[in-house]
This record gives C-alpha cells, sequence and structure tokens, in this order.
C-alpha cells in the first residue's frame, strides 16, 4: 500500500510539472547504469531485493524515457566491478551514437592493471574509470603507492577517474583534495554532488569548507547527478528549494565551468521519470543564464571527459 501511495503520487507530481525543458545546442547526460539481471551469471549491481531496479535496464527503454527530453548524448558509468562487463556494454551499444563514452571499471589495486586498461582504450568510447569509496570492500587508500600508480596511467593516457564518494561526507571532499593535488594532470570527476547527504537544510559548514578547498584544484569537475538519490527525504521532493543551498555552494566554488549533468538512471526511478530529473536541474540553472546551460549540459563534460562534441 505505501509503494502504491508514492507511485500515485509521483504521478500527480508529473502531470503538474510545467516546468520547462532545457534549450541548449546539445545534452549530454554523464552518468547512466546500462545493466541485465537475466543474464547468465547474473549482475552484482543492483541487489535482488531491489523491486524496482533489478530488472534489465536497456538502451531500448532509456532511449524511449530520455530523447523527450531534447538528450543528444549519453556517457554510461560501469556499474559492475566484473571487468568482463566492460566489454559487455561496449559491444551493447555499439555502432548506437546516442552512447558516446563509457566510464568503464577496471581495480586500481590489479598488478596487470596497464594491460587491462590498453585494451580497453583501443576502444575510443572508453575514456576512464570509476573508483570508488565509502564501503569497507571499496575503500581507496588515496596514499596507496599502487593507486596512485594506476592513476598517474590514466593521466598519461588521456584518461579521466570518476570517483564515487556516496557516504564519504567531509572525509571523502579532502581525500579527493589530496589526489587533485598529488596528481594535478589528472582529471577526476566527483559522481553525485560530492555524496551530500541533502537534508533540507543549510550546507555542513565543514563541508563547505572542504569544498572550497577543493575548488582550488583546476582539475576536479563535479557531476550535480543523483540528486533524487542523495536525498535523505524518499521519495525524494522534486523541489529544487530542498538542494540548493548545496548546489548554491557549487556554484559559488567552481562555478560554471566545473558542475556537470548526469541523472544516474535508473535509479531516478524511485523518485520520479527522467524528465522530471532533467526539468529540476534545468531550473537552476537556466536561472544562470544561457552560457552556464551550455556548459552545465555538454560544454564541462566534454573538457572533463575529453569527448569531440561539434
Amino acid at each position: 500500500m505505501k509503494f502504491l501511495f508514492s507511485f500515485l503520487l509521483l504521478i500527480t507530481i508529473a502531470a503538474a510539472d510545467q516546468r520547462p525543458l532545457p534549450k541548449v545546442k546539445h545534452m549530454i547526460d554523464t552518468h547512466i547504469h546500462l545493466y541485465d539481471p537475466t543474464r547468465e551469471d547474473g549482475i552484482p549491481w543492483p541487489p535482488k531485493g531491489d523491486e524496482v531496479l533489478y530488472k534489465p535496464h536497456l538502451p531500448a527503454e532509456f532511449k524511449r524515457v530520455s530523447k523527450p527530453t531534447g538528450l543528444t548524448g549519453v556517457i554510461i558509468v560501469e556499474a559492475s566491478d566484473r571487468l568482463v562487463d566492460n566489454r559487455w556494454v561496449l559491444d551493447l551499444v555499439k555502432g548506437d551514437d546516442y552512447f558516446v563514452a563509457l566510464v568503464g571499471n577496471i581495480d586500481p589495486y590489479a598488478d596487470d592493471f596497464s594491460e587491462q586498461l590498453g585494451k580497453l582504450k583501443k576502444d575510443p568510447r572508453f575514456v576512464g574509470i570509476r573508483a570508488r569509496n565509502g564501503s569497507a570492500k571499496k575503500k581507496i587508500d588515496y596514499s596507496d603507492p599502487k593507486f596512485l600508480a594506476s592513476m598517474r596511467e590514466l593521466a598519461k593516457n588521456n584518461l579521466s577517474v570518476d570517483i564515487l564518494a556516496n557516504g564519504g561526507g567531509v572525509e571523502a571532499v579532502k581525500q579527493v583534495d589530496q589526489l587533485a593535488r598529488t596528481i594535478p594532470h589528472l582529471r577526476i570527476v566527483v559522481d553525485h554532488v560530492l555524496g551530500y547527504d541533502f537534508d533540507g537544510k543549510a550546507a555542513n559548514p565543514e563541508w563547505v569548507a572542504a569544498v572550497e578547498k577543493l575548488a582550488k584544484n583546476k582539475n576536479v569537475w563535479c557531476k550535480i547527478s543523483g540528486l533524487y538519490q542523495r536525498s535523505v527525504q524518499q521519495p525524494a521532493p522534486h523541489d529544487i528549494n530542498h538542494y540548493r543551498s548545496v548546489l548554491d555552494v557549487l556554484w559559488k566554488n567552481l562555478g560554471a565551468e566545473r558542475l556537470i549533468f548526469g541523472s544516474n538512471w535508473p535509479c531516478t526511478k524511485n523518485s520520479g521519470d527522467y524528465t522530471s530529473f532533467v526539468k529540476m536541474v534545468n531550473e537552476y540553472f537556466s536561472a544562470k543564464g544561457q552560457e552556464a546551460c551550455e556548459r552545465y549540459f555538454w560544454k564541462n563534460a566534454a573538457e572533463a571527459y575529453s569527448l569531440k562534441v561539434d
């Protein structure tokens, strides 16, 4: 009954949402996941108990829900920690120009990291890897020589690293700052608003101070993505004011040049449809002017991931 009530509420909100869609030259969603739990070997994520997410999420569905928003390109982020799944998703979208790039997965502690990186970067759609933080299994040691050697290998090959800092709080921001200063020529993209947990209140002053320091590194970008998932209140509010104080901190410090659009689809399904998310972030950035929108929705992504976009 609770699920049904939440679903009906979301339908009502979506029907009443009159906010405009972006009017930009291009729009690139830099953060979606594609996977299929019916594959013979299954998938490591999401968990089987998630009734919304644990089902096939494949290109045809994403194109159907995203194209009406004006989206022109997509970057897939590999949610699996299995090396073979990089090739699976690249093959899945082979020949489809809508899917412009893959942020893949290679264990930065693997002895054969350079070898695996060499194989994957032969595909021009492979633009970097995602490193995870926030759990004992995936905890990153930012001072570990092996990890740093892998990050230098990425930089050497003109590839980027996405950092998943969910649950890391202030400490995660400080660790990314440490990495950015250690390897200043490495392009770093921090996912999902630096992993901030939105509670509708003013931004945590300690976090604000950490962001101010992090922003001094010109090799760091931040995805304004996953807002629904990072909301403490669930289903997440569609009111931009719930997120505004944190977004204002990021805007003040990273400015128009280093904030990037990403949805985190299909995780958006838990709180609303794809269009509702696009409209919500557009409400914030359209108020900053046309050039801010162009930069947020595609130009910054092209720079962070070294994409060729006309």
